[in-house]
C-alpha cells in the first residue's frame, strides 16, 4: 500500500499561499486570500477523479477524528472552485455539511478566474489507484463503494450520516454468517453500514459485528446511515422480509461454510 500523506491545520496555508503565487504568475496578476467559512453547495471540482485509498482515508479521519482541514478554492461569481482539498471537500459533501472552512483566493475587480465546468464533486469517479491492505482502511473504502453501488442502482445521490443504532433495532439482510467471522472480531473499530426503512435499520455490511457486540454485551453500535435524496422502496428490505428476517436472532450461525 502506499504512503498516503494528508493535509495538516499547520502546512494549510502554505499550501494555499503556494496556489495563490502559481495562479498570480499564470495570470500575472494579486490575488487576495482570506480565510472563511463557505457553503459546501457552492462547490465545484477542478480534478478529474478521486483516488479511492485517499478518500477513504479522509472518510476515517472525518469520521473518528473531526478532520476539517481547510480546503483551497477561488473564488469565481458565487461559486467556489476547490484546487486543493477535492477529497475532503467530497466527504464533506456526503456528510451533508452546510459550510466548511477555506483559504478563498479572490481576482482582483474587474478580473477573473477563467471559466470553468461547474464540475460537480459528486459527479468524480473514484479510481484503484492502489491496493489497500491494512483491513481497518478497506473496511472504511467498503462503505464508500457501497454508496456508490446504491447511488448507480438507483440514480440517485447518497448521504452519509454516523448514528449509534441500538442491536434490536437492527435487521439482517443475510440469513447466515459463519462463526469464524464473529469470533475474529475481538473490537468493532469501523462502523456498519446500514439504510432505514420505517422504524428498522436493514444491515448492507457488517453483519459479523453486529452479531459480535450483541456477544459483547453491547446495546447500540455505531453506524453509518446511508441516506437517499429521494425516498426509495429498497429491494433489499423486500429480500430481507422474504426470508423473514426481522432481528439479529433470525441470523444463523454456521460453523463452517
Amino acid at each position: 500500500m502506499r504512503e498516503i500523506t494528508l493535509a495538516t491545520w499547520a502546512d494549510a496555508p502554505r499550501r494555499a499561499d503556494s496556489v495563490k503565487r502559481s495562479l498570480e504568475i499564470i495570470y500575472g496578476l494579486k490575488l487576495e486570500v482570506d480565510f472563511e467559512e463557505i457553503p459546501v453547495g457552492r462547490l465545484y471540482a477542478t480534478e478529474e477523479f478521486l483516488e479511492n485509498d485517499k478518500l477513504a482515508l479522509v472518510l476515517m479521519k472525518v469520521m473518528e477524528e473531526s478532520y476539517d482541514v481547510p480546503i483551497v478554492t477561488v473564488k469565481h461569481n458565487d461559486d467556489y472552485f476547490v484546487v486543493d482539498g477535492h477529497h475532503r471537500a467530497f466527504i464533506f459533501k456526503k456528510l451533508l455539511k452546510k459550510s466548511a472552512k477555506a483559504f478563498v483566493l479572490k481576482f482582483p475587480e474587474g478580473t477573473s478566474y477563467r471559466d470553468v465546468p461547474k464540475r460537480q464533486l459528486e459527479g468524480l469517479p473514484i479510481k484503484n489507484v492502489a491496493t489497500i491492505d491494512d483491513p481497518i482502511l478497506r473496511a472504511w473504502q467498503r462503505i464508500l463503494g457501497i454508496l456508490k453501488h446504491y447511488e448507480a442502482i438507483y440514480n440517485v445521490p447518497f448521504y452519509m450520516k454516523k448514528e449509534q443504532i441500538c442491536l434490536k433495532d437492527l435487521a439482517p439482510t443475510q440469513p447466515q454468517v459463519i462463526k469464524a467471522q464473529i469470533d475474529a472480531i475481538k473490537e468493532i473499530l469501523v462502523p456498519i453500514v446500514c439504510i432505514r426503512y420505517q422504524t428498522k435499520y436493514y444491515i448492507l455490511d457488517g453483519h459479523a459485528r453486529a452479531l459480535r457486540a450483541g456477544q459483547l454485551g453491547l446495546v447500540s453500535l455505531r453506524a453509518i446511515l446511508l441516506l437517499p435524496a429521494v425516498w426509495i422502496d429498497f429491494g433489499i428490505v423486500k429480500t430481507a422480509e422474504e426470508l423473514n428476517l426481522k432481528s439479529l436472532e433470525d441470523v444463523r450461525i454456521l460453523e463452517r461454510p
